[in-house]
């Protein structure tokens, strides 16, 4: 889902929690997917993908207070993924999503946004292998679930 931006982005949440076999990773995923609707006032992944394009990276435009809710929503996502590779790929390219859109976006320009895209999915997954092998799943699913009610509470102040 996260690599075509295709489907919803509170069902990739929750779908991330079936993976990980937590509801904890679940309640992480679906307050990210929560500030990803309030940011851009849809639950669709193509959606989020278009604006992206059209706009850049929610990461890095906008209101600042929006832009930081988007890196918490990332950053819960990361924070829940588990420690092996395969699933630290898909939380990695579902946060990377949430902050830069897309890797897999058509050519537009030089390749400048694919380029960011890509590079900004391998960072997530580097993060989430990471964070998924060294820290503690049980720290890591409280400030995962953190992260996204603070995203969630920023989006509110925007």
């Amino acid at each position: 889902m996260a690599l075509s931006s295709t489907g919803d982005v509170l069902l990739l949440g929750a779908l991330l929690g079936v993976v990980a076999g937590e509801l904890t990773v679940g309640t992480a995923g679906v307050l990210a997917g929560l500030v990803i609707v309030g940011r851009f006032g849809s639950s669709s992944l193509t959606a989020l993908a278009g604006a992206q394009q059209v706009i850049g990276p929610a990461g890095v435009t906008g209101p600042a207070l929006l832009a930081g809710a988007a890196w918490c929503a990332a950053a819960a996502v990361a924070l829940a993924s588990p420690g092996e590779l395969l699933a630290a790929s898909a939380f990695g390219v579902a946060a990377a999503d949430l902050v830069a859109g897309p890797a897999a976006t058509p050519f537009h320009h030089n390749g400048g946004p694919v380029a960011l895209r890509l590079a900004a999915s391998l960072v997530g997954v580097a993060v989430a292998w990471f964070i998924g092998g060294w820290v503690p799943p049980r720290l890591a699913r409280v400030v995962a679930i953190a992260a996204g009610l603070v995203g969630v509470a920023l989006v509110l102040a925007a």
